[in-house]
């Protein structure tokens, strides 16, 4: 094997030190992280975003993502919705353009 040099020895010392530092680690069952740790899931505080289902972006989000940030007015998914054209109610759909003449068709 060839000898490391300069950089690769700091790299090596650094990412050892780093990974003595990683709170997530798969050996100990209670510290991995994954889709359904405390720290991804949306539970109310500032940290997890997911809800532990793919792609649910309704329900998903932060208290800042919900609720919004104290100094950026109109921020946060409620206060949002309250302004949004669409929403719930009134959903965003694409336009029926079955109609439209010259123009490619994907089927």
């Amino acid at each position: 094997m060839a000898k490391q040099n300069k950089l690769e020895e700091a790299a090596i010392a650094a990412r050892l030190s780093l990974l003595t530092k990683n709170q997530y680690n798969d050996a100990d069952v209670n510290h991995h992280y994954s889709p359904t740790h405390k720290n991804a899931i949306s539970d109310g505080d500032v940290h997890g975003k997911g809800t532990g289902g793919s792609f649910d972006t309704a329900n998903g989000g932060s208290s800042q993502d919900i609720h919004g940030v104290a100094n950026a007015a109109g921020s946060g998914r409620i206060k949002n919705l309250l302004f949004n054209e669409f929403n719930p109610e009134n959903p965003y759909t694409h336009p029926n353009t079955e109609g439209n003449i010259g123009q490619v068709v994907l089927s």
